[in-house]
């Protein structure tokens, strides 16, 4: 594999950055492939060096916080997503049921965390990472299929001494939807799915 073979795969793998964050990351790496070059590695060695382009994407996705683009107009839509059930635990940790239309790429569902009843964000990232972010904190786990929807169960402590929220969205061919705990067909964002510590 060349470095523009490298580059290309990674900026593949990162699109979900904004395109200044991917930019700043593609030069960081490539000024660091040529620096190790000029040190006297080989390319390929170099290359070697920065580990595998999926792996070297994880880790720098878990790393970046999503933002949410203001101009896009979420639609409430419960069929499409939702939070269909969520609980604390005996053991303190806070459970989300979330549905997802069945084979989702979990990249394009974005969750916010929030930090209170009234919705403030704590953070925002892909679902797809989240579980990944901290793995201490959070986990996701597939659960199951009805055959039109998956669901997933979100397990997360609290980030917060006052509890915490999730919401949901998720862009697809047929439109843009959320779930923020508010009545269908609504493109104002609700508060989100709160539950108290």
């Amino acid at each position: 594999m060349s470095k523009t073979e490298f580059m290309n795969d990674l900026s593949q793998k990162l699109d979900k950055l904004t395109q200044a964050d991917r930019e700043e990351y593609m030069s960081f790496f490539s000024e660091l492939i040529d620096d190790k070059i000029e040190e006297g590695y080989a390319e390929m060695s170099a290359l070697e060096s920065l580990g595998d382009a999926e792996e070297l994407a994880q880790t720098i996705l878990t790393s970046v916080p999503v933002t949410l683009n203001p101009k896009t107009e979420y639609i409430e839509n419960h069929t499409v997503i939702d939070c269909t059930n969520r609980y604390r635990d005996g053991e303190n940790l806070f459970r989300f049921t979330i549905k997802t239309p069945r084979d989702t790429d979990l990249h394009d569902v974005i969750i916010e965390i929030t930090r209170d009843y009234r919705g403030t964000v704590l953070f925002c990232t892909n679902l797809k990472y989240f579980g990944e972010s901290e793995p201490q904190q959070t986990s996701l786990v597939f659960e199951r299929t009805d055959g039109v929807s998956d669901y997933y169960e979100c397990l997360t402590k609290s980030y917060d001494k006052a509890g915490i929220g999730i919401r949901l969205y998720l862009t697809t061919e047929n439109g843009d939807f959320m779930a923020t705990d508010i009545s269908n067909k609504s493109t104002v964002k609700g508060n989100g799915y709160w539950l108290s510590a």
